[in-house]
C-alpha cells in the first residue's frame, strides 16, 4: 500500500512536471490543448516531450531512490507512468477537453509510454544496470548522429489541419448549444443584439475552458473558507458573495452590455467600417485586460458570429440598422 501511494504521488507529480515543461516550450513548437486551430510546428518535439519525458522521469527517480537506499519503491516503478496516463485522462475528461483530443494520437502516446517504460524497467532499472549511455565506441556515436538526423527530419514535417479543425468545430458547437440551452433566452433578453450575444458566448466558452466546473467548485470551496472576494461562476466575475453559474452569467452579461453603452458615449472610432471592431475590442478589454485574452476572445467571438449568426443584420454601430 505504501509503494502504491508513493507511485501514485509520483504519477501526479509527473503530470504537473510535463505541463510545466510544455508551458515553457511554446517558443520551440510545443502544442497545448486549445480551442483554436494551430499548425503543429514541431511534431517530433511534441512526441519526445510527451513520450520520453515519462521515461527519463522514472530513470531519474529510480536512480535517486537507489542512491538513498529506498530500493523497495523502485519495484514495478513503470506503473508510475501508467498512473500518470490515468490521471491525465481523468483530468481531460473532467475538464470537458475530450472533444478537443486527437484520441488516435493519444493512444499512440500512451501505448509508446507503457511499452518503453516496461522495457526500460525490465532491462535497465530492475537490475540496477548502468542507465547512462556508453560513448566509448564509434558505433554508439554514429547512432547518436543518425537519431539526431531523424529527429530533425521528423520535426520539420507538417500535417493537415482538417481533422484538428473538425474537433475544434465539434467542441465549439457542443459548448455553444450547451450554454444556449441553459442561458440562451436570458442572454438574448439582456443583449438584444446578436453581435453582443456572440461576445457573451465567446467569453463564457473561453472562461469555462480555462476554469472548468471542477476548478470552479474548488474556487467556491476556497471562497467559503476565506470569505474573500473571488472570481466565481462560469463567467468568472468578481464577487464578494457566493454566486451560481446563472448569477455569474447575469452579472457578466450586464457588464458587457454596460461596457458597450459606455463606449457609445465616447467612441474612439466614428468610421462605420471599423466601428464594430473598435467597440468589440473595448468591450473585451473592459471585461478582462491582457493582449492574449483580448486576441483569443476576439477570435472566438468572430468564429461564433460567423458560425451561428452568419445571417444577422445586427451591428454595434448606432448609426446603422439593428444596433442596440
Amino acid at each position: 500500500m505504501e509503494i502504491l501511494l508513493v507511485h501514485i504521488i509520483l504519477g501526479v507529480g509527473l503530470f504537473f512536471l510535463i505541463n510545466w515543461i510544455g508551458k515553457h516550450s511554446y517558443s520551440i513548437g510545443y502544442m497545448e490543448i486549445s480551442i483554436f486551430v494551430k499548425t503543429e510546428e514541431a511534431p517530433a518535439l511534441n512526441f519526445l516531450i510527451r513520450v520520453l519525458t515519462p521515461i527519463v522521469y522514472i530513470i531519474i527517480v529510480s536512480t535517486s531512490l537507489y542512491y538513498f537506499g529506498l530500493d523497495k519503491f523502485v519495484w514495478n516503478i513503470y506503473l508510475v507512468n501508467i498512473y500518470y496516463i490515468l490521471f491525465r485522462l481523468i483530468f481531460n475528461l473532467a475538464t470537458n477537453r475530450g472533444l478537443l483530443l486527437n484520441w488516435y494520437r493519444q493512444f499512440l502516446y500512451w501505448t509508446a509510454i507503457v511499452v518503453i517504460s516496461y522495457f526500460t524497467y525490465e532491462k535497465l532499472i530492475k537490475v540496477k544496470a548502468n542507465i547512462l549511455p556508453d560513448f566509448t565506441t564509434v558505433a554508439n556515436e554514429l547512432w547518436i548522429i543518425i537519431l539526431i538526423f531523424i529527429f530533425q527530419v521528423a520535426n520539420n514535417l507538417r500535417f493537415s489541419q482538417e481533422a484538428t479543425q473538425k474537433r475544434k468545430d465539434k467542441y465549439l458547437k457542443s459548448c455553444y448549444h450547451y450554454f444556449k440551452r441553459f442561458y440562451g433566452q436570458f442572454i438574448k433578453d439582456l443583449t438584444n443584439n446578436e453581435i453582443l450575444e456572440s461576445i457573451v458566448y465567446a467569453i463564457i466558452i473561453y472562461e469555462d475552458f480555462n476554469r472548468p466546473k471542477i476548478a470552479r467548485q474548488i474556487e467556491n470551496l476556497k471562497f467559503k473558507l476565506t470569505k474573500k472576494p473571488h472570481t466565481l461562476g462560469v463567467m468568472q466575475v468578481r464577487s464578494d458573495k457566493l454566486i451560481s453559474d446563472l448569477e455569474s452569467v447575469k452579472i457578466g452579461t450586464e457588464k458587457i452590455v454596460n461596457a458597450y453603452k459606455k463606449y457609445l458615449e465616447n467612441p474612439t472610432e466614428n468610421s462605420s467600417d471599423y466601428f464594430d471592431w473598435y467597440a468589440k475590442n473595448y468591450i473585451i478589454n473592459d471585461y478582462n485586460v491582457g493582449t492574449s485574452y483580448n486576441g483569443e476572445v476576439n477570435e472566438l467571438a468572430d468564429i461564433i458570429k460567423n458560425t451561428f449568426y452568419k445571417d444577422t443584420n445586427d451591428t454595434l454601430d448606432p448609426n446603422k440598422k439593428n444596433a442596440l
